[in-house]
């Protein structure tokens, strides 16, 4: 080999590593981008469910601080627990905040993993797609062989 045919093989090679970057590159931006987007509206999503809980919230208490008023301390003293706000007042923003959170996180994890797969696609050079059916025939594979030794030692038993 001389030395001309070894630059031009490295050079090819750099040059396809090269353009494997700039698409990963790609990915990975168009990825955060989406990740960015997922988490803002879960923010946004987060904040106005938490701020109508907390009005509501605050409005049950200037209610019941009226009607202790009106009603007198023997009253209160009566039956304390009617002046509180009901339970699901308090609860209800936990809920959802749990709730939006969790919602978030899924789609977080699924644009994350969908960047991951993409990548690794354009990295082997093979669908995205493909990458997946050739996992499941894997597992299927893996699967009806442990069924099939499973029942050859039952049968040899």
């Amino acid at each position: 080999m001389s030395l001309q045919s070894v630059v031009e093989d490295v050079k090819g090679r750099v040059e396809t590593l090269s353009g494997h970057g700039q698409k990963v590159a790609e990915i990975s931006i168009d990825s955060l981008k989406q990740a960015g987007d997922v988490v803002v509206g879960g923010y946004k999503s987060l904040v106005s469910d938490n701020t109508a809980a907390a009005k509501e919230i605050y409005s049950a208490a200037v209610s019941s601080f009226e009607k202790a008023k009106t009603d007198g301390l023997k009253a209160v003293a009566a039956d304390p627990i009617s002046y509180l706000p009901t339970t699901d007042t308090l609860t209800a923003p936990f809920s959802q905040t749990v709730t939006v959170v969790s919602r978030t996180g899924e789609e977080l994890y699924k644009v994350v993993k969908t960047g991951v797969e993409t990548i690794q696609a354009q990295l082997t050079g093979k669908p995205a797609v493909v990458a997946k059916a050739e996992k499941a025939v894997k597992a299927t594979t893996k699967k009806a062989a442990a069924s099939v030794k499973k029942a050859t030692a039952k049968v040899a038993k």
